[in-house]
């Protein structure tokens, strides 16, 4: 079998250094042009919107000199952040691949393709099937007692942010197939598998919805599918 090639703890470094800036790089590019384009960017943030209330208009407010500006660098970081996820994940990969055989090379390449339709789905899963109903839930009990009048940086950086973790999020069967591969999780867990992934997965519910039982419980369907998905995955690498 072909060894490994090796490299000293400098290369190491430079490497990973040079590896992040070229992330860094993109993502900064893109933000600027992203932050120049804010003003084309709005109908793009608001259709979720106007999906969920069609013929309805948003009101957003802004309280301070600096917070408009501040919202169109807040969400446009959100984003351009959000689509330097795949070339982070790419950067990573050329790291990682040198040290690696050919037999692993070519597991880590189909997993690397699979990340990039990962993060494509979960944005277009965000976008078109998950925002719309989740501002009617937010917003509906208020529209028929109150008036809303939203701040603009709030929507916006809720609108990124969102973005961001669903990306992250539907990274997880990745990253789940990976530490399978890497023999870090057993994937024969026998009958014991489905307790310890719920078991995981509403731990991951506690931590990102505190004291909300709701929220814990969505949140853990959520975790559980996707930790599902990597172990289908990892099968059928």
């Amino acid at each position: 079998m072909k060894e490994r090639p090796k490299y000293t703890v400098l290369s190491h470094f430079e490497e990973l250094r040079r590896r992040i800036l070229i992330w860094v790089g993109f993502l900064f590019v893109v933000w600027i042009a992203l932050f120049t384009q804010f003003q084309r960017l709005i109908p793009f943030f608001l259709r979720p919107y106007e999906k969920a209330f069609p013929g309805q208009k948003l009101e957003l407010v802004f309280t301070s000199l600096p917070e408009a500006i501040m919202a169109a660098l807040k969400s446009t970081f959100f984003l351009a952040l959000t689509l330097s996820v795949p070339v982070l994940i790419f950067q990573a990969w050329r790291f990682l691949s040198p040290a690696l055989y050919p037999s692993e090379k070519k597991v880590f390449r189909r997993l690397l393709f699979i990340s990039i339709f990962l993060g494509i789905t979960g944005a277009f899963t965000a976008y078109f099937l998950i925002f719309p109903p989740l501002l009617k839930f937010f917003l509906g009990l208020g529209y028929q007692y109150f008036e809303a009048f939203l701040r603009l940086q709030s929507y916006f950086a809720f609108f990124g942010k969102g973005l961001l973790i669903a990306v992250l999020l539907s990274e997880l069967p990745l990253a789940t197939a990976l530490l399978i591969k890497l023999d870090l999780l057993p994937q024969r867990l026998g009958k014991k598998r489905h307790f310890y992934l719920l078991a995981l997965a509403y731990g991951g519910g506690l931590f990102l919805a505190p004291g909300d039982l709701l929220s814990q419980i969505i949140l853990a369907s959520v975790f559980f599918f996707l930790f599902e998905i990597g172990f289908l995955i990892a099968r059928l690498l």
